[in-house]
């Protein structure tokens, strides 16, 4: 349906040909049960939450946990991000006995406890130091190594082509750019317009990432810069849906707008899933920011959100949910 660019798959990765869309690892936010979730409803490429390259190398029991794959679904990938090419090449070579398709290096989180560690997006203002910790990662890694970037550092320093085709020689397979730069985070609109540069500059895959919230934001991105996949981030939390609406925009099926029985049960599934990996309390705790947000388009959303906040546990959210149902059917709301 769209003009994508022709683009070199490599022999390490032919199950990536087919690949269209890609849940961002988020922190806090892409653990196990909702990786599943998303992959059920047609994510082709599902990260964990990105992960700390010394957290990992320091055997970090915390840390480790964030690398929840063991006996996922393939395909499923791996982010860590750090500055020190000892430490990001170790846990890379710590990967292999770890369930992972492919193992991606962050220089893209904008986020400040990331960025003054020298951590991700930190790298694109030290290209020397980002091209060392790339050349550390593929030299360990047991599997085929991908990088995130943004377009720069700020408007002064936007040096995405050289950092891109840096990577590309390197031997990354493919690289994510999120069209702003650093200085920028989430504010603004991502520029389509760099991104499409960006695509036409590499013979490598590229993975759009920014604004898309929907199947019409995909299409404008797919077709606005011809890139190979896209990457969503912020747009799934609280709608793995939006999988299915990019795939129908592909030809890939049909969508229709979930209705409320649909989203129950979703939302009984998801807490019980976080809760058996992570525990009552702590699973709770995980799942409540995407539960809440299931309901959002519907009528007493605020009211639903009031009652899963007022809970402590899985069990708690559990019963608030069964009530919510029985509401729902009083109100003759379910359909």
């Amino acid at each position: 349906m769209f003009d994508r660019k022709s683009v070199r798959i490599s022999p390490s990765t032919p199950w990536f040909a087919d690949v269209r869309t890609v849940l961002s690892p988020m922190s806090g936010v892409t653990d196990r049960a909702f990786r599943d979730i998303c992959r059920d409803y047609g994510a082709g490429l599902s990260f964990c939450e990105f992960t700390a390259a010394k957290g990992l190398t320091y055997n970090s029991e915390r840390t480790w946990q964030l690398i929840d794959s063991e006996g996922e679904r393939a395909p499923v990938g791996v982010q860590i991000f750090g500055n020190e090419p000892e430490f990001m090449g170790g846990a890379a070579r710590m990967m292999r006995n770890t369930r992972l398709d492919v193992l991606d290096i962050n220089f893209g989180c904008p986020a400040k406890k990331v960025v003054k560690k020298c951590g991700g997006s930190a790298l694109l203002a030290d290209v020397p130091l980002l091209i060392e910790v790339t050349k550390a990662v593929i030299a360990e890694s047991p599997v085929p190594v991908s990088a995130k970037i943004r377009t720069g550092w700020d408007e002064d320093s936007v040096n995405y082509r050289e950092v891109g085709l840096a990577l590309q020689d390197l031997g990354c397979i493919w690289v994510t750019i999120h069209g702003r730069t650093r200085q920028q985070k989430f504010s603004g609109q991502a520029d389509r317009d760099r991104i499409a540069d960006f695509v036409e500059i590499l013979d490598i895959p590229v993975i759009g990432n920014g604004d898309v919230v929907d199947g019409e934001s995909y299409a404008d991105m797919v077709r606005h810069t011809r890139c190979h996949a896209v990457m969503v981030g912020r747009g799934a939390i609280g709608n793995p849906w939006i999988f299915k609406q990019m795939d129908a925009v592909d030809g890939m099926g049909e969508y229709e707008p979930p209705a409320m029985m649909e989203i129950l049960d979703l939302a009984r599934r998801h807490i019980e899933e976080d809760c058996r990996y992570r525990g009552e309390r702590t699973g709770a705790n995980v799942v409540r920011k995407h539960v809440a947000r299931y309901f959002r388009s519907f009528p007493g959303a605020a009211a639903i959100r009031r009652k899963l906040f007022d809970t402590e546990d899985g069990a708690e959210m559990l019963v608030a949910l069964r009530e919510i149902r029985e509401e729902a059917i009083t109100r003759g709301s379910l359909s």
